[in-house]
């Protein structure tokens, strides 16, 4: 072979398999109106739609850990409560896990071997509600009780050890959790906070990808009591946000050498997981929340663009990576060593980075 026909043909191939290296970043969007799960490369280009529904608002949790599926939520009918699926890395071979009853379901995450999944789920007996965390395993649907806690946005280290988790944000514990993988033993990972003006609220737990660190966030707000004028009646007294600060923090896999990121306080997040085998952060979030003034939704300010960004650790860089005037929310990141093929979505758009 020439070497002129052998560079067309490397050309090629690395065009070809270029695409599907980049492939890495799992998000939900709502785009014209319409709720759907995409992927991205790294840098935010190939945004590619894999599956939209208006009326069953799908969102994805996490790519398997072979990254040949994805497992996702959405409702198991209009107006319906959510339930977990699955489907191929392509957004072919949709499955449901859980059934379509009264439960409400929280999370998900894969073991280390794929083949189970870990969630929250509430059911209402009675008057009361069970809430408690269950593995499912995939082949058999075996359900089994794990822990009898309303742990939520639970998540498998990648060792398999260990599973870290939230409470729901009306319940009495508003930090991070920790527990063995078979439910035993669950423990403060951090502190719970004082008690203070503002409500301080943990969530979005994240292993990084050696399960030596976790990247959570955290919520500072009050609520207060402010006249809002309605027409034909005049003042009334309403319940408004006020929020304090939004804080991003990564610590050890023991709750030690709790550092904060360098992201400003007034950017809410809505999604976090870890990037480039951990050296970056990626997050969603909108900027420009106003802080320490009473918010009604609305009414006195319309909430800003949710984009997604690259938080880069060592530098404190950050990189915008989306930027439609939808919400792109929920996020998972996988690394191409990992990733055996590039799914075939609907269609793609190409944007560029913005270095901030």
């Amino acid at each position: 072979m020439s070497l002129y026909k052998w560079s067309v043909l490397c050309l090629l191939f690395g065009l070809l398999f270029g695409v599907v290296a980049d492939a890495k970043i799992l998000f939900s969007s709502k785009r014209d109106g319409v709720q759907g799960i995409y992927i991205m490369d790294d840098g935010g280009s190939n945004q590619t739609l894999l599956m939209e529904d208006k009326n069953l608002s799908p969102s994805p949790r996490c790519w398997s850990p072979d990254g040949k599926e994805i497992l996702f939520q959405k409702r198991h009918r209009p107006n319906r409560n959510f339930g977990l699926f699955l489907m191929n890395a392509d957004g072919t071979n949709i499955r449901q896990l859980t059934e379509d009853d009264d439960s409400l379901i929280n999370g998900g995450s894969f073991s280390t071997e794929g083949k189970s999944i870990v969630f929250n789920k509430a059911i209402q007996i009675g008057k009361k509600w069970k809430d408690c965390i269950y593995v499912l395993n995939i082949e058999t649907g075996k359900l089994k009780e794990i822990a009898n806690i309303p742990g939520i946005q639970c998540q498998w280290s990648p060792d398999g050890k260990r599973i870290v988790f939230a409470w729901p944000q009306d319940s009495p514990s508003h930090t991070i959790w920790i527990m063995d993988s078979d439910g035993h033993n669950p423990r403060r990972l951090i502190p719970e906070p004082g008690i203070e003006e503002f409500t301080t609220y943990r969530s979005k737990p994240h292993w990084s990808p050696d399960s030596q660190q976790i990247v959570f966030v955290q919520k500072e707000y009050k609520y207060v009591d402010v006249p809002v004028m309605v027409p034909g009646i005049g003042n009334v007294q309403r319940s408004a946000l006020v929020f304090k600060a939004f804080r991003y923090f990564i610590c050890d896999r023991t709750g030690e050498n709790l550092r904060q990121l360098h992201i400003p306080k007034d950017w809410e997040c809505y999604g976090i997981d870890w990037m480039d085998d951990g050296k970056s952060i990626v997050f969603s979030a909108r900027a420009g929340i106003p802080l320490n003034k009473p918010l009604h939704g609305g009414v006195d300010f319309v909430l800003p663009p949710c984009y997604i960004y690259k938080y880069h650790i060592r530098t404190s860089d950050i990189t915008q990576l989306t930027n439609d005037p939808g919400k792109d929310q929920t996020i998972d990141w996988i690394n191409d060593d990992v990733l055996p093929v590039s799914p075939q979505g609907k269609k793609k758009v190409t944007w560029g980075t913005i270095k901030q």
